[in-house]
């Protein structure tokens, strides 16, 4: 039975359902003893009411089943601090996933959730999402059979993911899918696959991150098929992107799994992206490459999915020592290794668009003020064997010198406000 915890939780008698009352600033407030954690959070889920927080304690606490939340709004799971409380799933037996969320107004802070059997955290189908000062891992290090996803909202409308720390997920660490008004900030995301995943989104600001040692550092694509199409309006901005050449441990088959090591940021199939005040460095394949999704050579049957880049804006970034022996273990990469003679580029454009801009291919694509990079645009539109590209490629950014405007996305964070 639930107990009552009385006068700021000076007499904590296991877990306790309080009502708000007088001028409290905590609504429902429930507080686990540390030896009761892994008995009953679960149980203590089910049984939440709207807008009750549960706060967990410091310790190392250990699960074999998923713990999910549904339908509850409101509701805030908060521990001691990030590796402080401590999930671990390590000897997980059932559910794809560590913890599952189908429930509005959700937040998640300052706790670590480690080595679960599939996704760490799922969030789906909800609105008024909140994840802060979580960490996901995988304590065995990087290996294909770790789950895809660390934070995984997915299917969702207002996203807030701030001061995270994710490492080792066989996909992404930070992954936002089918969603709309997202924020992506203050995360660190390393020895992932990929660092962070913007896929088949609209209306996203993603800033001030450090993505480091990822197989790839910050990936925005849309993928073909899937029940929400055709992503828009991103700002990638202010982030640092560097370092991002360990291996590529995805499981075969999967998209990623494609993902050149070296690679800083990729654009794939999307449009209306502006790429801003980003430091990329040292990454030994590409500094940033933008494709469309006719380079992966895999079949689609949606009629909606557009599968050409436009309206991309790479501007007033700084790119550094891009350089060092490209990738040879993926077939992209070799591709790369085999067209610049093993060296690298800051910026490679595969130069397939829309079939509309035969005449200009490079309409709605401009890069300026970056600096002096190294550019190539393959212009794989004219032939994609190597021979056909290697005599059609370009290194000439003239065609590209334009600016568009900027992006509207005041709609992403009207809900914090």
């Amino acid at each position: 039975m639930r107990t009552i915890i009385l006068i700021f939780g000076i007499f904590i008698l296991g877990f306790s359902s309080c009502k708000q009352g007088g001028e409290s600033s905590d609504n429902n407030q429930g507080t686990l003893a540390a030896e009761e954690v892994e008995k009953k959070l679960q149980e203590v889920l089910i049984n939440a009411k709207d807008g009750e927080t549960i706060s967990l304690p410091a310790g190392t606490f250990h699960f074999k089943r998923s713990i999910s939340l549904n339908d509850t709004k409101n509701v805030t799971i908060k521990g001691a601090g990030m590796k402080k409380t401590i999930l671990s799933f390590k000897d997980q037996i059932d559910g794809a996933e560590g913890m599952l969320i189908k429930a509005d107004g959700i937040v998640l802070e300052d706790f670590t959730l480690a080595d679960s059997k599939g996704d760490g955290i799922k969030i789906q189908d909800a609105k008024n999402v909140t994840v802060r000062g979580v960490e996901v891992t995988w304590t065995g290090g990087a290996l294909s059979t770790n789950g895809g996803y660390a934070l995984y909202p997915v299917s969702c409308t207002n996203v807030l993911v701030e001061k995270c720390e994710t490492s080792y997920a066989s996909d992404a660490g930070v992954y936002v899918g089918q969603s709309t008004n997202i924020v992506v900030r203050n995360n660190f995301v390393h020895h992932n696959v990929t660092g962070i995943e913007i896929e088949n989104s609209r209306v996203a600001d993603v800033y001030d991150n450090k993505a480091e040692n990822n197989t790839g550092g910050i990936l925005i694509f849309d993928m073909p098929d899937l029940p929400q199409p055709n992503g828009y309006k991103i700002n990638v901005r202010d982030n640092i992107m560097s370092n991002n050449n360990h291996e590529n441990f995805a499981p075969k088959g999967t998209i990623v799994s494609i993902l050149p090591p070296g690679t800083g940021m990729l654009i794939m199939a999307h449009k209306e992206i502006d790429v801003f005040n980003n430091t990329i460095e040292n990454h030994k394949t590409a500094g940033i490459f933008m494709v469309s999704w006719l380079i992966t050579k895999k079949p689609f049957k949606s009629e909606n999915f557009d599968p050409f880049c436009s309206a991309i804006q790479i501007k007033n970034n700084k790119f550094v020592n891009n350089t060092g022996t490209p990738d040879t273990s993926t077939d992209f990469g070799k591709l790369v290794t085999g067209l610049f003679n093993g060296e690298t580029r800051d910026i490679v454009f595969d130069g397939i668009t829309n079939p509309k801009n035969a005449d200009n291919p490079a309409a709605g694509f401009c890069i300026k003020d970056n600096g002096e990079i190294t550019f190539a645009n393959l212009n794989m539109h004219k032939g994609d064997q190597p021979q056909e590209v290697i005599k059609n490629m370009s290194s000439d950014l003239a065609a590209f010198d334009c600016a568009l405007a900027d992006l509207d996305i005041s709609a992403h964070d009207a809900w914090l406000k």
